[in-house]
């Protein structure tokens, strides 16, 4: 049964209950209502046979003209009460035709004794009949008031009977309204959280990488079909990652193969570039004075294009390396790093008069490493680029761009134009000619491999002739290594 129809069917029940509960604290009261009114009404058909009584016992010792009318007026009153119609119960019912009865009797007796009493004047005889009736009279009222108090007693148990099935009706709805609510909390426990909790511990389970756990729910409801749907959702998940897993066993053999590869070729390059450039500077040495002008350029174009070359393959290399490197978070002192490459740099042209504005305490979480070679390569820019400036100043801090931190390196050198901004990060494009500020054109591309490898966004700014500006915003990263060990690494 689907959870909504099991929803539907438990407030369908609950309602249902609460209406029962409802009609039969109805009809009870109804009850009470029907009780309470028949011992009003047997109230007052005990006060008109006392007032009766009353009367006859008047007409019967004085043989007044007055009592034998309120007699009439009492007996009218009487038949009204006894005539009215009154919810009485059966054993009521009864009493009650019995006091009409009665009251008749009673009544047809009062008017024999008042015609005795208007005939001649009685003998001994005469007297003993009137008073055979008085007698005869006195004992039905008085029989009449026992039954009429007999039916106040019965409405007052009626009464109480009926107030303690209210009681009993109550008691009972409000029992089963908790069962009803036990029951469905059960059922709630069993059919919803239960599956929920499975559900949680399976979604826990699957990202921790446990590709196997499997959700043992066999209901036919909507938690069941989700969890179907679910285990065909891993069984997929598992069967992809599997395959991944292979590939990636597969990639990591052919990179291996392929800095093999790399490695054997650039040692294959650099031995006749050495050649090159050793046999070159042997000719320009043992014969440089027998060479022209002419020969002795071109030899040492061969040398220049030579020794370009090396630093080419080697810059290559280190792309290489950036883009497979393992990436190890700790905590990296940018600051420290980038003295550290400023003292490399004076120590290495001296003559150069530089201004080095660092600030302090710059600390991000990276790879120390790969933080080190971008720094290495945005400071030897920084470095080249401001070499025609007569008062060189390059910075290194950090500030808000776009509304988040951000560390940046800048200079006041040639700059570069806004227009071909896109053109910096890729590999061998170069926005000043060689000749201007030598260089192979791949520093830029590792500093882009190196903050894509930590997720970090890299921009720049600069205008001609006015310096350039590169920075990078740090973001938290989780550790590379710990998402290459997950099955989806």
């Amino acid at each position: 049964m689907k959870i909504s129809s099991k929803a539907r069917w438990a407030a369908a029940t609950m309602l249902g209950t609460m209406v029962l509960i409802a009609i039969s604290i109805a009809w009870a009261d109804a009850q009470v209502r029907a009780a309470v009114e028949q011992r009003r009404h047997s109230v007052e058909i005990v006060g008109a046979l006392n007032n009766m009584r009353m009367v006859t016992f008047e007409y019967l010792l004085n043989r007044r003209e007055r009592a034998r009318l309120q007699e009439q007026a009492a007996w009218h009153r009487l038949e009204d009460l006894l005539a009215t119609a009154v919810p009485f119960d059966e054993v009521a019912a009864s009493t009650l035709a019995s006091l009409r009865r009665q009251g008749e009797a009673s009544h047809r007796l009062f008017g024999e004794v008042d015609a005795a009493n208007a005939g001649a004047a009685g003998d001994g005889i005469q007297r003993r009949f009137e008073a055979l009736l008085s007698s005869r009279i006195l004992t039905e009222q008085q029989d009449s008031l026992v039954k009429a108090e007999q039916l106040i007693d019965d409405a007052g148990a009626r009464i109480d009977a009926t107030q303690r099935r209210v009681v009993q009706v109550t008691a009972l709805g409000l029992l089963l309204m908790a069962i009803l609510t036990a029951a469905a909390a059960w059922l709630f426990l069993r059919d919803v959280l239960g599956p929920i909790a499975r559900l949680e511990l399976a979604t826990r389970e699957v990202a921790a990488g446990n590709w196997s756990f499997g959700l043992n729910v066999d209901s036919a409801d909507e938690l069941g079909d989700m969890a179907r749907h679910f285990n065909a959702m891993t069984r997929a998940l598992r069967d992809s990652f599997g395959r991944l897993v292979v590939s990636n066993r597969e990639l990591v053999t052919l990179n291996k193969e392929l800095e093999s590869f790399s490695y054997s070729v650039s040692h294959d390059l650099r031995s006749p570039l050495r050649s090159m450039d050793g046999f070159s500077l042997a000719l320009l040495e043992d014969y440089g004075d027998r060479l022209d002008e002419e020969a002795r350029d071109s030899l040492q174009r061969i040398r220049g294009a030579s020794q370009r070359m090396g630093r080419l393959i080697d810059e290559l290399l280190g792309l290489a390396r950036v883009t497979r490197a393992e990436l190890r978070l700790q905590s990296v002192d940018i600051s420290a790093i980038a003295r550290e490459i400023a003292e490399g740099l004076a120590k290495a042209q001296p003559e150069r008069r530089v201004r080095w504005e660092i600030e302090d305490g710059i600390v991000v979480m990276g790879d120390r490493e790969l933080l080190a070679i971008a720094l290495q390569n945005l400071l030897d820019n920084a470095w080249k680029f401001t070499s025609k400036v007569p008062e060189a100043v390059i910075q290194v801090g950090t500030r808000q761009e776009d509304g988040k931190p951000a560390c940046f390196v800048s200079d006041n050198g040639a700059g570069f134009d806004m227009a071909y901004a896109a053109r910096l990060f890729g590999a061998f494009q170069r926005l000043h000619h060689e000749s201007d500020f030598p260089g192979t054109g791949v520093g830029l591309a590792i500093v882009q491999r190196v903050m894509r490898r930590h997720g970090w966004s890299l921009g720049a700014r600069g205008a001609p002739g006015q310096g350039a500006t590169f920075y990078f915003q740090p973001t938290e990263q989780d550790d590379e290594r710990r998402e290459q060990d997950h099955p989806a690494g």
